[in-house]
């Protein structure tokens, strides 16, 4: 087995400070939010599930400006599409209106 140095995590970047946002605004619109990173070694997930009493579930990959994804989260996202789940890139709550399209955007950052 093939040892894979752990990547690094920025908990206070761009990124970061986008997704603190869009989670607030989210609570207050009646979401409930959990990050998804358990530590350095996971990779692929979207960074945030988000649940609604009305709206459902909702995945969600937050990035800074003119941010990319990675191979693991092209790969995985592409398995959530097989399996009929959509993983919608939102860079801050300016982009919220972005989870009520039909068709999620995540290719778009490949």
């Amino acid at each position: 087995m093939e040892f894979k140095q752990p990547r690094n995590t920025v908990r206070s970047g761009p990124e970061a400070k986008g997704a603190s946002r869009l989670i607030l605004y989210m609570r207050t619109k009646g979401w409930w939010c959990k990050k998804l990173h358990g530590g350095k070694y996971q990779s692929g997930l979207p960074d945030l599930v988000a649940m609604h009493p009305i709206y459902g579930i909702k995945w969600i990959e937050t990035k800074a400006d003119g941010g990319k994804l990675r191979s693991s989260q092209i790969t995985m996202f592409k398995m959530f599409n097989q399996y009929g789940q959509k993983v919608f890139v939102l860079e801050s709550e300016k982009d919220y209106w972005k989870l009520f399209e039909k068709k999620d955007n995540w290719i778009l950052y490949i």
